[in-house]
């Protein structure tokens, strides 16, 4: 997933994104790498993204789904 975030944030400037953004550009590729489609795709995302936040790789930007990569 953290891949996949940076993969997304790298071409911008302020390294912001959103959550339907990444599912949108990199959801396919995500399955494909970890070789499952996952029964609660999005739970698992905001899991994932809530892993990264308290990792310190991204920050929530505010509470309608929009994060930075700070790492």
């Amino acid at each position: 997933m953290s891949e996949a975030v940076r993969r997304l944030a790298k071409g911008r400037a302020d390294g912001i994104f959103t959550r339907r953004e990444l599912l949108d550009t990199e959801g396919k590729r995500m399955c494909i790498e970890t070789g499952t489609s996952g029964a609660t795709p999005m739970q698992t995302v905001s899991r994932e993204l809530q892993q990264l936040r308290d990792a310190g790789v991204i920050e929530f930007v505010d509470n309608r789904g929009t994060y930075r990569l700070i790492a």
